[in-house]
């Protein structure tokens, strides 16, 4: 009995400490859990820390491009403001881009049926009180001389602008004919520079402005009755001139004979473009030189300084050479261009070949079949040749013949 209670007792114990130990195990799995869990839960908090702050991160970066983003469109509208400010303010039409060229086409839907565009800009230099009116007489000039003939469309509507302009190019001008012209004024001297674009069919985009025209104010002196007398020689009524009495009858001379000078220069430049691109034209210089005096701007060049080969019709362009150069009394020079006249009449090739000429019947023969507007011509020019060289040789006499016949 008593060897089964102590059995019974040692299985108890047995037992109870069996099942302590499982109740440490279970304890120590129960703590390896939960420490495994926190390890866990450490780790899904660290992942979404680092989560979250990567999110930041990237948040903050499109914060910052964002930021910068909106600076830059500031900064560029700031710019775009300033430049149209700038772009208006220095722009040489007060209206600005495009306003020109929308006018032109008020004027015609093709702007190739209109003349060629003279822009006259405001003086530039010192414009002292003695110049008062300058502008004003050239624009005048301009208009009676060129205007009315329908050979420019004078502008004047403009402000100073260095030329080239590239945003009067640009916007306004492209594709249009255009003389650009420059009055720059120091103390008695006048300069004028005429530069442009499209003048030709050979020509650049643009031409640069280059002078021209150099001309000073002449001492009150040198205004004699005689001096006076030769500016109103060919002058029309309502034109003439007096010889000055004081400062301001000598500044109101002084101001229309560099008006007229300005105008005849801008004149030679008119006629040498529409020699290049006009047959049987008329040219303006001579009339617009006249007002200036018998022996004005003797040393320009009997041909404006255009090649022959440029000039659309050379024969009748040539015409015109021979009577200035017999208005020069230079009798050898002006037989000269009449023969060559009647060559190119007979053979366009001897606008760029010299003599030997045709024989005098060939060239009569071509004389006969021209038109109205070149024996016209022809008939003043042989007069004039004639006054300064006297007998004809064969084939200028040829052709006199031949007019004479008609």
């Amino acid at each position: 009995m008593s060897d089964g209670i102590i059995t019974f007792g040692i299985g108890a114990a047995a037992q109870a400490a069996a099942s302590l130990v499982n109740t440490q195990q279970h304890l120590a799995a129960g703590e390896r859990a939960r420490a495994a869990q926190h390890e866990f839960e450490r780790k899904q908090a660290t992942t979404r820390f680092d989560r979250e702050l990567q999110l930041e991160t990237v948040r903050h970066q499109r914060q910052f491009e964002l930021r910068r983003l909106e600076s830059d469109l500031r900064r560029q509208e700031s710019l775009t403001a300033l430049g149209t400010q700038t772009l208006y303010s220095t722009y040489p039409l007060p209206e600005g881009p495009g306003h020109l060229r929308a006018g032109l086409r008020i004027l015609a839907d093709d702007l190739s049926d209109l003349p060629p565009l003279l822009l006259l800009p405001p003086l530039g230099g010192a414009v002292e009180a003695q110049w008062a009116g300058l502008r004003t007489a050239v624009l005048t000039g301009l208009r009676r001389t060129l205007g009315s003939g329908g050979l420019v469309e004078t502008y004047d509507h403009l402000n100073h602008f260095p030329w080239p302009h590239a945003g009067l190019y640009w916007n306004d001008l492209y594709g249009i004919p255009t003389f650009v012209t420059q009055i720059t004024l120091f103390r008695d001297t006048l300069e004028l520079c005429i530069g442009g674009c499209h003048l030709g069919p050979t020509a650049t985009r643009a031409e640069p402005l280059r002078s021209v025209l150099l001309h000073r104010r002449q001492p009150a002196d040198a205004w004699t009755e005689a001096a006076v007398a030769q500016l109103n020689d060919r002058a029309p009524a309502g034109r003439t001139l007096a010889v000055p009495n004081g400062p301001g009858g000598l500044d109101r001379l002084e101001v229309e004979v560099a008006a007229r000078a300005v105008t005849a220069v801008i004149t030679a430049a008119v006629d040498a473009y529409w020699l290049a691109v006009t047959v049987r034209y008329r040219q303006r210089f001579d009339d617009a030189a006249a007002l200036l005096g018998p022996g004005a701007l003797t040393d320009w060049p009997a041909d404006l300084g255009v090649p022959l080969a440029r000039v659309a019709d050379p024969a009748y362009h040539l015409l015109t050479v021979a009577r200035r150069e017999a208005a020069r009394g230079r009798a050898a020079a002006a037989l000269a261009a009449l023969e060559r006249s009647l060559a190119v009449l007979a053979h366009p090739d001897y606008t760029v070949a010299g003599p030997p000429f045709p024989p005098p019947a060939e060239t009569a023969e071509h004389v006969r079949a021209a038109d109205q507007g070149y024996t016209e011509a022809l008939r003043t020019t042989l007069d004039a040749v004639t006054g300064v060289l006297g007998p004809l040789p064969a084939a200028p006499a040829a052709a006199q013949e031949v007019l004479d016949e008609q």
